[in-house]
């Protein structure tokens, strides 16, 4: 066996618990009291009163040392006869046995992994470990019996016991190839209904690995038992450019015996076969590739390469998170659109901000780390690592009404009305008094408009500044820290901030197309600057 094939074999998984049995794997084994007992019991060459006190130490421990000691008694073998003559009591144990279901299982294992036990009893306690568990079974079967074991199975198939086993084992990827292929060849042997090819005879006739010579003898031994179930058999084996000429020519005669026709087919192809040098170099490489593609899985799914994974994974979420509201990708044409008064260029930059905020992604982002964090650090990830509670950040970011905007455009007014007094206190009136009251009249006017136009783009800017600076900076922050709680928060607050800009970006229209003129009368004037208003008034 090569080395890749005993490192395999190393490792099979020994299950933790067998159907019916909850005793774990750990318990399983006898101690050295019990093992010695049962090897004593099953040597031939001990006294009668040294195998008699083993059986009697099996009997007062009972449970599954005594249906370890009652398997040994009952089982067929070289030790068989002196056993009734010492045990005779054992006899009659396995038609009222005072062991359990489970113990029972337990005393197999028992049997199947005490050194010193004569191999062939220790493979038919296998074999009863198989019949009782299945795949549990053998992988159990598997960890307790030596590996040197395993090649009686051949002697077993041909007297007739241990087939489902040996099926089990010829079908094992991890088991030696030499040994498989023995067994295989004592199946495909085995008498069976007619007809019948056991799949794991099939895999081996076609496994690229087997020596050529070993893979016609079971083509062969398929082929003299069921002749017309052969014929897939013997094709694959005649068309593998991996088995030598010689015994592809073989299999083509046997094939003359049954099918004519697939013979021909079969003689036509061995000119297109590429030499078994080349399919040997071909399947070297394509093994080797698979190796390191074995190797490089192995890696990682190591625990190592996992939490690099995860981290990398967390990063890579954090980094998206944190670029997408960064301030060099989020609205970052606002404060030119706004200058320019761009109806629909400002409109798609709060279009912008809406839909980041509002994005179902960003919420599954958070919660994808959640998940993600407990994985890697445990079911508290999700708390501040000084263990305080989450914090919802309070929605403190401005806001601005039309109450607010027609209560900033009366004191702009009145304000530009006010120093327009203070000029004409000074300097005294021109010549044509109405005429200058109109044209303070529309410079107040532009003046108004133009601040409440300032006012509600400043909003904006406002807005957009403090959700790219403060507030998602913030929420991932939060994440990094792995408070999902604020991170939340934040984003809630992101979302009352979208709607907020959505309100300015109203306001901002509005006050670009709205004219915002103001009645000088309702503030108190002197005496002629009061008759100078209520005559540019009826004019």
């Amino acid at each position: 066996m090569s080395m890749r094939e005993r490192n395999i074999a190393e490792n099979i998984e020994r299950p933790e618990l067998l159907p019916e049995c909850d005793v774990p794997a750990s318990r399983r084994r006898p101690d050295d009291v019990i093992e010695t007992s049962l090897v004593r019991l099953a040597d031939e060459a001990q006294a009668d009163n040294w195998r008699t006190g083993g059986l009697r130490a099996c009997q007062v421990r009972g449970g599954a040392a005594l249906a370890a000691a009652s398997f040994i008694v009952q089982t067929p073998g070289p030790w068989y006869e002196d056993l009734q003559r010492i045990a005779p009591e054992l006899r009659a144990d396995a038609y009222r046995p005072s062991y359990t279901c489970a113990e029972y299982t337990v005393g197999l294992c028992y049997m199947a992994g005490t050194k010193g036990l004569p191999t062939e009893l220790r493979l038919r306690a296998a074999d009863a470990l198989v019949t009782r568990a299945n795949e549990a079974g053998y992988a159990e079967a598997r960890n307790l019996l030596p590996r040197s074991g395993w090649g009686l199975l051949t002697h077993a198939v041909r007297e007739g016991w241990a087939v489902w086993t040996a099926q089990l084992f010829a079908e094992d990827e991890t088991a030696p190839l030499r040994t498989r292929m023995k067994v295989g060849l004592a199946l495909a042997e085995h008498d069976r209904p007619a007809g019948y090819v056991p799949e794991a005879v099939e895999k081996l006739v076609a496994h690229p690995d087997a020596a050529s010579a070993d893979r016609l003898a079971l083509a062969m031994a398929v082929a003299q038992r069921a002749p017309k179930n052969s014929v897939v058999l013997l094709c694959r084996l005649a068309s593998d450019p991996l088995v030598q000429p010689s015994h592809r020519m073989r299999t083509i005669e046997l094939l003359d015996e049954v099918d004519s026709a697939k013979s021909q087919e079969m003689r036509a192809l061995q000119t297109r076969l590429p030499t078994v040098q080349a399919a040997r170099d071909q399947h070297r490489a394509a093994a080797e590739r698979a190796e390191r593609e074995a190797a490089a899985q192995r890696q990682r799914e190591t625990p190592e390469a996992v939490l690099e994974r995860l981290d990398a994974e967390i990063q890579g979420t954090l980094d998206e998170l944190g670029g997408r509201g960064s301030a060099d990708w989020l609205a970052t044409d606002l404060d030119n659109h706004l200058a320019e008064t761009d109806w629909a260029a400002v409109a798609e930059d709060v279009a912008e901000i809406c839909g980041l905020v509002r994005a179902e992604d960003i919420e599954s982002a958070l919660r994808s780390l959640e998940v993600l964090t407990r994985i890697r650090y445990g079911d508290d990830s999700s708390l501040r690592p000084d263990g305080s509670e989450p914090v919802t950040l309070d929605d403190d970011f401005p806001r601005l009404t039309r109450q607010e905007l027609a209560e900033y455009a009366r004191d702009q007014a009145q304000r530009s009305w006010t120093f327009w007094r203070g000029l004409i206190e000074k300097h005294g009136w021109d010549d044509d008094r109405i005429h200058e009251v109109d044209h303070q009249w529309h410079e107040a006017n532009r003046h108004v408009s133009g601040m409440i136009l300032q006012r509600t783009a400043d909003h904006l800017r406002n807005l957009q500044q403090r959700l790219v600076w403060e507030i998602w900076p913030a929420l991932v922050d939060a994440a990094e820290e792995r408070n999902y709680g604020s991170a939340r928060g934040y984003l809630a607050t992101a979302r009352l901030l979208a709607d907020e800009a959505e309100h300015a970006e109203a306001l901002w229209r509005e006050s670009i197309a709205e004219d915002y003129s103001f009645d000088p009368l309702t503030m108190s004037w002197p005496r002629d600057v009061w008759l100078a208003l209520e005559e540019w008034r009826r004019g």
